[in-house]
């Protein structure tokens, strides 16, 4: 047996919830950053307008790049694919997207979307550290 089915096995005697909990995060994680990225292919010129005013060089690589993320790494993380990895990247953009976009601390809205991306990261950082779940293509390796 290997290392992660041993890991798997111990954790799934001590929770019914082992096996679920970490596909019902990734599944809520993902989705809002897929339907982000879904939206930015429907407005390009409205997200490239909305990067630029946040003073971002080069909108269209930013633009680009987002949608690599939102698009890409969450359909990955979805699926359980390099879990850890994407969940490293979906962090970073988290955090990134919060000091870029929602940094008017004085605007209490803002200030809620910043902390909001902050929680968002830790929920990503906890799928960088969660054993590889049964439920994911990681399991398949």
């Amino acid at each position: 047996m290997t290392r992660a089915a041993t890991h798997r096995a111990a954790h799934a005697a001590a929770s019914p919830w082992a096996d679920f909990a970490p596909l019902l995060a990734r599944v809520l994680l993902s989705l809002l950053f897929i339907y982000s990225g879904i939206g930015k292919l429907m407005g390009p010129e409205g997200t490239m307008a909305y990067i630029a005013k946040a003073g971002l060089p080069l909108p269209m690589l930013s633009y680009a790049m987002a949608l690599v993320v939102e698009l890409g790494v969450a359909t990955a993380l979805l699926l359980g694919w390099r879990t850890r990895e994407a969940a490293a990247v979906m962090a970073v953009f988290s955090v990134m997207s919060a000091l870029m976009f929602h940094n008017q601390f004085g605007d209490k809205g803002q200030l809620v979307q910043f902390l909001k991306n902050l929680a968002i990261a830790g929920g990503f950082v906890q799928l960088m550290l969660a054993p590889v779940a049964r439920w994911s293509l990681d399991a398949r390796r």
